[in-house]
């Protein structure tokens, strides 16, 4: 059986999915709870990371850290991070970050060849 469903339904934001990502290198039980993105922030994130040249082909080089900003937030959904932090979280260890980042992608629908779409365009 097949419902096609309501536009009113539709229209009505569902909860963003999020996951407390497990950072036991600061502590024990100390996490970064990571959300996924709505349409509309995936779509921004993209358009941030358009460009080859000057300023924006920096941005790209620092996509992982930037998808770090953009869904690390509080259990009130207050940003953890700011584009300030971008090289602080550079410098990070590479297998703390990739987790975040993992869960990030994964909450957001990103696949990696999306990953590598947003940093070619």
């Amino acid at each position: 059986m097949r419902t096609v469903i309501d536009p009113a339904a539709f229209r009505t934001p569902l909860p963003v999915p999020r996951e407390d990502v497990p950072v036991p290198e600061f502590g024990e039980g100390v996490v970064i709870p990571v959300w996924g993105m709505t349409a509309l922030e995936r779509t921004r994130f993209e358009q941030s990371m358009q460009g080859k040249s000057g300023p924006v082909a920096a941005r790209v080089l620092e996509i992982r850290e930037r998808l770090v900003v953009a869904c690390c937030k509080s259990d009130d959904g207050v940003p953890l991070f700011t584009t300030a932090d971008v090289q602080a979280i550079g410098q990070q260890r590479a297998d703390v970050v990739e987790r975040i980042v993992n869960a990030a992608q994964r909450l957001s629908g990103f696949t990696a060849a999306d990953i590598e779409t947003t940093a070619k365009n």
